[in-house]
């Protein structure tokens, strides 16, 4: 590699990356030794694999994770993997169209293979070496990004970056919205979008060994759209998914408050700020009476 060259970000050695981490280089491979759990999770008849990072090793892939979100610009089109993005902020780009496709990227990373992150990490950061490899052995699994790993999702954008910037500089051209949610794709126009539009994108995608699921391409009209699981009715307005909102009525009337598990509070909690933030006056109550019981309970926890 010629010296003259000049990355945007440069890690320039394992000791500056463990200082970064905030480990030693033996605690960081240990963790790394201890690998992943790997088990299949159901949803609706259907599996998909999940690798699962042991303790320490999540908690180096997130100190990781922050740093790169520090020195890394957010693409335009990227709606996942930095703080500051999420999956309502992604419905709101396409709000009041006469038209919105869905896309899915089928097997998306499992299909995200090493070669990709490595030219990543070579390319930004100037990494090579035992450097590179500890970078690679933190951040993939078997060949490609876990699924279950705190980094998969941003090195997963950056890793196809080049081809999405290339799909995102057509869709400007042809005056439609592209944004980009881990791996659904979302396009949205005043016009109408031919099916060449969706080939288009799909052959782009294969030169990096992607591809779309058939099965997930999904065309909607002005009334109403579902965009990452958020409704988007004619008017603009933003809906949190029927799904959920049933959830958290179920569960209310299955189970009092005060006869709920840590588990079953921190997942209420959870599904109610979700809601809350589509619909700021719903279930303000019931929200802060499930976290005084939960706090309730921690402290209860503690004292054992």
């Amino acid at each position: 590699m010629q010296e003259n060259i000049t990355f945007p970000h440069r890690l320039n050695s394992v000791t500056e990356l463990l200082s970064i981490l905030d480990i030693t280089e033996k605690d960081c491979l240990q963790a790394i030794s201890k690998g992943y759990r790997r088990y299949k999770k159901y949803k609706n008849g259907k599996y998909r694999w999940i690798e699962e990072p042991n303790t320490r090793l999540k908690e180096i892939q997130q100190k990781l994770h922050e740093y790169l979100q520090v020195y890394l610009d957010c693409p335009p089109y990227c709606m996942a993997g930095f703080k500051t993005q999420n999956n309502i902020k992604n419905a709101q780009k396409h709000i009041k169209k006469r038209e919105v496709i869905t896309m899915d990227i089928s097997h998306y990373f499992p299909n995200t293979k090493t070669k990709y992150v490595e030219d990543f990490f070579v390319t930004t950061f100037g990494a090579t070496g035992k450097l590179l490899n500890l970078l690679m052995d933190i951040t993939t699994y078997n060949g490609y990004l876990p699924t279950g790993g705190a980094t998969s999702t941003l090195l997963s954008c950056f890793a196809h970056k080049n081809i999405f910037d290339s799909i995102y500089r057509k869709m400007q051209a042809l005056n439609i919205d592209m944004t980009i949610y881990v791996d659904d794709i979302t396009l949205s126009t005043n016009k109408h979008i031919g099916n060449w539009v969706i080939k288009y994108i799909n052959n782009a995608l294969k030169t990096h060994g992607l591809w779309l699921k058939k099965s997930k391409v999904k065309r909607f009209g002005y009334k109403y759209a579902v965009v990452t699981g958020v409704h988007i009715s004619q008017c603009g307005r933003l809906l949190a998914p029927f799904k959920i909102g049933h959830s958290v009525i179920k569960t209310l009337q299955e189970k009092d408050l005060s006869m709920m598990t840590v588990g079953e509070l921190q997942s209420l909690i959870a599904k109610i700020g979700y809601i809350r933030q589509l619909h700021p006056k719903k279930l303000a109550v019931t929200k802060d009476k499930a976290i005084t019981q939960l706090k309730k309970l921690q402290k209860q926890q503690q004292k054992k």
